[in-house]
């Protein structure tokens, strides 16, 4: 489901809750499908208030319910006010929760607004903070400072979201799923962003966490294989397996020419220069199919739970390699 705004998230919780609400947000795109679609409809008499139809409430609950109540939870945990008037984004804050579990990280090696912005708001660009008052305010109250500094040092993060006793350990190509905090609790999992410049961060593994299964989740491209590849060498060396997420099927399909996806594959080399060996035979069996239609599949096309379920289901019966006390 798409992402909303929060002041969108309140209202459809008060519609939720109560059967209404008078909240502006007529004007949003998702209000108006919601009306088109009759989940909601307008108070008889007084078309600001909006009401609750017949069958929004388990729509609300198969889709938007959890979240709020996640962010909800959040926001109060760190004294952020939960005012419908604040203008978050649901990536806003599911990135206020990333920078929450890292927050000694972060705090201990602050960069300037911009840079910080840049980094770890990705998609928003290095003046983000600087036009999103609210967010940089929340920012600032979670690794308890003042302000950003005037200049920055070069530095990289360690990106992490901890549970106290995981079952496995899930390397992340990509930010989305730390970004979703709670799937770490749901799954008892240990989540890391690890790829790209970022691989350097699998030799700060825990050796506690060696002991524990070891999966890799990417975009199924030549970029992020090749990112596996690699790390599975460096696990390699400490003795350690590396399992690939496996995305269940039907994947979503995507054209390698996709709009802002700048991984292509090799056409004038076996496998387009992957390693077969390195990989499983179902896996191979789907980077065939994608190089030959020229495809890929985004990581986070599958949800985080079904795909780990799946590649444990895939891999029932085998054994994976831990390091010994």
């Amino acid at each position: 489901m798409r992402k909303l705004n929060w002041p969108v998230l309140k209202a459809l919780h008060a519609i939720y809750a109560k059967g209404s609400t008078s909240a502006r947000v007529q004007d949003d795109d998702f209000i108006k499908y919601l009306l088109d679609h009759g989940q909601i409809g307008h108070k008889r008499g007084n078309v600001k208030v909006l009401v609750r139809e017949d069958g929004f409430n388990d729509f609300h609950q198969q889709h938007y319910l959890q979240k709020y109540l996640h962010y909800t939870d959040f926001l109060e945990k760190v004294n952020v006010d939960t005012d419908a008037r604040k203008t978050f984004t649901e990536d806003d804050i599911q990135t206020l929760m990333l920078i929450y579990e890292n927050r000694e990280e972060l705090a201990s090696k602050l960069v300037n607004v911009e840079d910080f912005s840049a980094k770890i708001f990705e998609k928003q660009g290095s003046k983000y903070l600087k036009k999103k008052d609210s967010v940089r305010n929340a920012v600032l109250k979670i690794l308890r400072v003042a302000e950003f500094p005037q200049s920055s040092r070069e530095l990289q993060w360690r990106l992490v979201v901890d549970h106290t006793h995981p079952d496995a350990v899930i390397l992340c190509e990509n930010r989305s799923f730390l970004k979703q905090t709670w799937l770490a609790t749901e799954l008892t999992v240990k989540l890391w962003q690890v790829g790209g410049n970022n691989i350097r961060m699998v030799d700060d593994i825990d050796h506690w966490d060696l002991k524990r299964p070891i999966y890799y989740s990417c975009d199924w491209d030549f970029h992020g294989l090749s990112i596996f590849c690699r790390i599975k060498e460096k696990l390699a060396l400490r003795g350690v397996s590396l399992l690939l997420l496996f995305p269940p099927p039907p994947q979503t399909r995507l054209p390698v020419d996709s709009f802002e996806h700048y991984s292509h594959w090799s056409f004038d080399k076996p496998f387009s220069g992957l390693l077969p060996e390195e990989f499983k035979p179902h896996e191979r069996e789907l980077i065939l199919e994608l190089i030959a239609a020229n495809q890929w599949v985004e990581e986070e096309s599958s949800q985080l739970g079904e795909m780990y379920r799946y590649t444990q289901a895939l891999n029932a019966g085998s054994s994976h390699s831990v390091v010994e006390d």
